[in-house]
């Protein structure tokens, strides 16, 4: 099976390997970059730090290694294990959504490390936090219309993106299945396509379980 992979590097190309060892045709092809911004530290240390991704992890840069004792939450496990490879020395994985990560947190005062692209959440009135942008999230074009089967689909605003694209490209949406990491995810990229699947669960694993076998 030919599969366009649209995640930011370097997750295309781990996307890419895991799709190759199990038989099937990757094209990586971002739809989004992601680039350090400059942030400091609060005036005050926080009793914990929250890491909505692994690009925060990555972008966070020298500046984080003063928080790198304080107990992480990472909003799943490939976070978490972003995390612990840069040396944060006590990290717990959240249940996938940063959300459900907020929702499960006692109280006390947190740093979000986040993205400048955020999704909406509601905050826990026993929580104190304090968010700080580490890294930026250009879109990106898609180079002319793909020749393949389905397209993985990781976040609502690749998704967007990605349907954007093959609209503008004048792609037939019928031609494409698509499989998606969420519902709010499949949602994003809109109705009309040949196949249309979320995964059971928020994570890179349950996305690609849903694949059909290679032949």
């Amino acid at each position: 099976m030919r599969i366009l992979v649209v995640r930011p590097q370097p997750g295309a190309d781990a996307t890419a390997a895991r799709l190759r060892a199990m038989g099937h045709d990757p094209v990586a092809h971002p739809l989004l970059a992601t680039r350090p911004l400059p942030w400091a530290l609060p005036a005050e240390s926080p009793d914990a730090v929250i890491l909505s991704s692994a690009a925060a992890v990555r972008h966070a840069g020298p500046l984080a290694d003063s928080l790198k004792h304080l107990p992480a939450h990472a909003v799943g496990e490939a976070t978490a294990a972003a995390a612990r490879a840069a040396g944060w020395s006590a990290v717990k994985a959240g249940p996938g959504t940063m959300q459900a990560l907020l929702d499960g947190l006692a109280s006390g005062q947190f740093l979000h490390l986040a993205g400048a692209d955020l999704t909406a959440v509601t905050v826990p009135p026993a929580l104190g936090l304090i968010r700080v942008t580490v890294y930026e999230t250009p879109l990106l074009p898609l180079q002319g219309l793909p020749d393949v089967d389905a397209v993985l689909l990781h976040s609502p605003r690749m998704a967007a993106q990605f349907a954007g694209e093959w609209d503008r490209l004048a792609g037939r949406r019928a031609a494409v299945q698509l499989f998606a990491i969420s519902g709010a995810t499949l949602a994003a990229a809109g109705s009309g396509w040949s196949t249309a699947l979320t995964a059971a669960e928020p994570t890179e694993s349950a996305l690609l379980a849903m694949l059909p076998k290679a032949l």
